[in-house]
């Protein structure tokens, strides 16, 4: 071998290690293309409704794609040489720059065209189904143009120098293309990917939550009108009216004392209602009793978790689903439980008293969701429990809606709940004073001093 071939050898290989990550990279991405086709002729040709949380998941990873890879090309050390080395390249880089920003737009209006066919199918399909099949004919195309052009550019001019470097560079953190944790990213998503998708379309088709009110998503599910409850002579909520709306998070807040935990206990059963309306898909809940309405689906998770604390975490769960029959469904739901809250798979064995307070939150609310809820009624869930805690309680609940799950959040922490909220009240002394979007309600001067110490 010659001393100049000594010098190429490793120059081959620095290029070769750098260019198969790409490749490998577009593979993954060429596959959930491939993915979303069939998905796209199941749903036109065999008439099957969208795997809303499996779509979902395809978008989050093409939009994480998009984002951490090609959002701005120049932070990307092979793109950076190559234009200086080539600017005649340059306006092509710039073009597909473009691509990623109209292609992020586009994938939000494809997510907006997946809810609307969700709550409207079959009449939204054929909407989405084009959206779908222009924005992958799109995707192919974009790549194929960095495979066509840019990588072979790369080739031809860059030297062994830059390809070295490049080497150097790809596993810095911040390095969007070639980092070790940018590609651990990619792979977590695209295993949960092969974990959602059916069998039958070459994934592991594990089972998961379908959105549980996704056909009814928008309209009325809870409607109370001047309702009025008291404590012996003491009135407690006067003429309240509250609408909650299918799919929605509806947060309550106020200050101690202001009537709201009594509110949630009137709308399960627990409380009597003196005077006023309450009506659950349309149906008088005057009639019904407590253990009736949780058949229905109108379930909560009490202030202060109230699990069962001599009895194991299992069987607390198991009584979460005492209005259920079929064994072999109750066991799938706990398998669910346990893949949302991981502790208590650890912890099953356990008696539910010997679990930290957090962990006692986490078992009631999946009591809760044993029952398969309609309504969750969620009763103070971040009470006395650690930021970091509540953090987690807080992305679980954001979780469920994402499911589909309709909730009706009272909370103290003003700031965490009408950041989630779709919807708002404020209850003062038994009377709602403000309504509102949950960002509505986080701009409001009055509750802003009052509730958000600001």
């Amino acid at each position: 071998m010659t001393q100049e071939q000594n010098k190429r050898a490793p120059t081959q290989l620095q290029s070769e290690r750098v260019i198969n990550i790409i490749v490998r990279e577009h593979q993954g991405l060429w596959r959930v293309i491939d993915l979303m086709d069939m998905l796209e002729q199941d749903m036109n040709i065999n008439a099957k409704q969208p795997d809303e949380l499996l779509l979902t998941t395809i978008f989050d990873y093409i939009e994480h794609f998009s984002d951490r890879v090609h959002s701005q090309p120049t932070e990307i050390f092979l793109y950076k040489l190559l234009r200086e080395k080539s600017p005649e390249t340059g306006p092509l880089l710039d073009k597909l720059e473009r691509g990623y920003v109209i292609g992020h737009e586009k994938l939000q209006e494809l997510r907006q065209l997946l809810k609307n066919c969700m709550v409207q199918w079959p009449d939204g399909r054929e909407a989405f189904g084009h959206g779908l099949g222009r924005f992958s004919a799109a995707l192919r195309k974009h790549i194929k143009k960095e495979e066509g052009v840019v990588i072979p550019r790369a080739r031809e001019i860059l030297n062994e120098d830059d390809w070295g470097a490049i080497v150097v560079a790809r596993d810095q953190q911040d390095d969007p293309l070639f980092g070790e944790r940018v590609r651990e990213e990619f792979r977590e998503l695209r295993h949960k990917i092969i974990s959602l998708t059916p069998e039958r379309l070459g994934g592991l088709g594990l089972a998961h939550s379908p959105r549980v009110t996704a056909h009814r998503e928008g309209q009325e599910m809870l409607s109370i009108k001047g309702l009025v409850s008291s404590y012996g002579q003491i009135e407690v909520l006067h003429d309240v009216d509250i609408t909650i709306n299918a799919g929605e998070i509806v947060s309550l807040v106020g200050a101690n004392g202001a009537g709201k935990s009594t509110l949630l206990m009137t709308i399960s059963g627990l409380q009597s209602a003196d005077k006023g309306q309450l009506l659950f898909d349309g149906e008088d809940l005057s009639t019904i009793s407590a253990d009736k309405r949780v058949t229905k689906g109108i379930v909560q998770v009490p202030e202060g978790r109230q699990v069962f604390k001599d009895m194991t975490v299992y069987d607390n769960l198991l009584l979460g689903a005492y209005t259920r029959s079929g064994d072999a469904e109750i066991q799938s739901d706990i398998e669910r439980i346990y893949s949302k809250f991981p502790i208590l798979r650890q912890k099953r064995y356990n008696l539910a008293g010997e679990l930290s307070g957090g962990q006692q939150q986490m078992l009631a609310m999946g009591r809760a969701l044993m029952s398969r809820p309609r309504l969750l009624l969620l009763d103070e869930p971040s009470m006395g429990l650690a930021p970091l805690i509540i953090e987690e309680i807080f992305e679980i609940i954001r979780e469920l809606k994402d499911e589909g799950m309709t909730i009706f959040l009272v909370e103290q922490n003003a700031s965490q709940a009408l950041a989630l909220a779709d919807r708002g009240y404020v209850l003062e002394t038994g009377n709602v004073v403000l309504t509102g979007t949950g960002k509505e309600l986080l701009s409001n001067e009055k509750v802003r001093e009052a509730y958000l110490g600001m």
